[in-house]
C-alpha cells in the first residue's frame, strides 16, 4: 500500500522577528539563534498536532511528512547546512526512549544521541524541504516533540533561528499590528 502524504509548510514571519530583536546584535549567530517559535505557524491542515503550541507531531502508520520552510514575505529559508548544527531536532514523548523505539516509529531512523534526540539531515541539503517517513506498524501513534534550527539572508549576512516549541521566550513578542 503506497504511503499517506501530509505536508507540513512552516511559515516564519522574518520580518516581525527581526524588527523585534533589532535592539540585540549579539542573537541571531549558530551559537545563539533567534528563538523563531513565537514568530511562525505551521500549515498542516491534516497532521496532527497536539498541545496548545502545536508542539507535539502524533504520526500515523505508512505516513510520509514532508518539511518545508518558507518566510511570510517571500525570502528563502533554508534548514541549517552547518554541519554541527542539526537542522531537525525531535524528541520521543515517553521515559525511556531508545533506538529500537525510534525505529518503529521511523524507516530508516537516525542514530539515537544521548539526550533521546534524533537529528535528522535533509537528504537535499540545497533546498529548503526534507522527507521523514514512518513504519508500516507503528501502533501508539509516536507522539514527537520538534524542534528546527534554520538560516536566512538578512542584509547580506546569514542568520539563524530555532523554532523550538518547548523554549520560553522572553520578553514575549509585541502584540500583532492593526
Amino acid at each position: 500500500m503506497k504511503p499517506l502524504f501530509y505536508f507540513l509548510t512552516v511559515r516564519v514571519y522574518t520580518s516581525e522577528m527581526m524588527e523585534f530583536y533589532k535592539d540585540d546584535p549579539k542573537i541571531g549567530s549558530k551559537e545563539k539563534p533567534y528563538q523563531a517559535e513565537v514568530f511562525s505557524e505551521i500549515i498542516s491542515p491534516y497532521a496532527k498536532f497536539y498541545g496548545p503550541q502545536k508542539n507535539i507531531l502524533i504520526f500515523e502508520s505508512n505516513c510520509v511528512y514532508q518539511w518545508e520552510l518558507e518566510s511570510s514575505d517571500g525570502r528563502p529559508l533554508t534548514f541549517s547546512k552547518s554541519d554541527d548544527a542539526p537542522e531537525l531536532d525531535m524528541v520521543m514523548i515517553t521515559d525511556s526512549p531508545s533506538n529500537q523505539k525510534w525505529r518503529k516509529i521511523l524507516k530508516d531512523a537516525p542514530e539515537m544521541q544521548f539526550d533521546g534526540k534524533i537529528r535528522v539531515k535533509s537528504k537535499s541539503p540545497d533546498k529548503n524541504v526534507f522527507q521523514l517517513q514512518t513504519t508500516d506498524n507503528l501502533t501508539d501513534g509516536g507522539k514527537v516533540k520538534y524542534s528546527l534550527f534554520f538560516e536566512f539572508e538578512h542584509n547580506g549576512v546569514i542568520k539563524y533561528a530555532v523554532i523550538d516549541p518547548f523554549v520560553d521566550t522572553w520578553p514575549p513578542p509585541p502584540p500583532p499590528v492593526g
